[in-house]
């Protein structure tokens, strides 16, 4: 499991790059990424590295390193499937077969670009609303009479992420409050509402950047959040890849997928383990019981040998 954009945190690469595996990935991806790549992943201030340019860059790297130092420690590892929240999916291609190193540097290079154009267009203030609460679904049913805000993702079965102008998520607030909703709403400190019409620009960028990219049939079946299904043909990954700047990210649905696949035992290697720890809220039926058979395992950098 690879995380999406929000996991970033200075200095979140400095014990990864003790590790050989880890500054070989770091070293392929420096051409596309960035001579700044080490720097991004180990001294890089909180403020800058929120930015989308840099976030996607550092995470994306960070992604790829973990994986791979921790496959170097662990070389009888095989995977069943891979799943990516969001641009981790891009992480999840790499893992799977689909993508190569270098390319998926391409790719994510393109994507920071294009993002970070399309923030710098806004003509108001936009980002995102962290939603909690026991069936997110009954949030965004709520959605009608507020036009200008769109879910963007759906987590778990009680979270969710809204995306819009920041005038219109602060009166959607506002209405929980005013009503008493059991729910919480946390105005989240991003530079856009990604996953919404608010980036729609950006597709037609990354169907251009794909085009010079190979993508080929993965080793094992790649989850994915644009469409919440198993996927396996190319064709059908590249146009995901670009539906993803404006779709919702429908990441419960790719997880429960991977679980009608068969997918039992679920793995994250991060500095601060993300999507896994979420699994107890993705997998389980109406009455609250756990789906059988679930392991959810989360590996941090410091755990992994060297």
């Amino acid at each position: 499991m690879f995380a999406g954009q929000s996991v970033q945190e200075s200095g979140m690469g400095k014990s990864l790059l003790k590790l050989p595996a880890a500054r070989d990935i770091v070293g392929r991806l420096k051409p596309s990424l960035g001579d700044d790549l080490e720097f991004l992943l180990t001294q890089m201030p909180e403020a800058e590295l929120a930015l989308t340019f840099n976030a996607q860059r550092a995470i994306h790297a960070h992604h790829l390193a973990n994986f791979f130092a921790y496959q170097a420690s662990h070389p009888g590892l095989e995977l069943d499937g891979a799943i990516g929240h969001s641009m981790g999916v891009v992480a999840a291609l790499v893992a799977a077969g689909a993508l190569s190193v270098e390319d998926s540097g391409k790719f994510i290079r393109a994507r920071a670009e294009s993002f970070s154009r399309a923030c710098r267009s806004f003509q108001a203030p936009m980002g995102l609303a962290a939603v909690s609460t026991e069936n997110f679904q009954d949030v965004a049913d709520e959605l009608a009479t507020f036009p200008g805000v769109k879910v963007a993702l759906h987590n778990t079965v009680g979270r969710g992420v809204l995306g819009g102008a920041m005038a219109d998520l602060e009166a959607f607030k506002q209405k929980a409050r005013n009503e008493d909703w059991p729910v919480k709403i946390s105005l989240l400190k991003v530079e856009g509402p990604y996953h919404t019409p608010a980036f729609s620009s950006c597709r037609a960028e990354l169907e251009r950047a794909l085009a010079s990219l190979e993508i080929k049939a993965p080793r094992v079946p790649v989850f994915m959040g644009t469409s919440g299904r198993m996927e396996t043909d190319p064709v059908i990954i590249k146009r995901l890849l670009a539906e993803q700047t404006d779709s919702p990210e429908r990441h419960l649905e790719a997880v429960r997928a991977a679980y009608a696949a068969g997918c039992r035992n679920f793995l994250e290697v991060a500095h601060k383990p993300q999507p896994v720890t979420w699994l107890a809220d993705q997998l389980k039926g109406d009455d609250g019981a756990a789906w059988p058979g679930v392991s959810a395992l989360a590996v941090k950098t410091e755990d992994i040998e060297g």
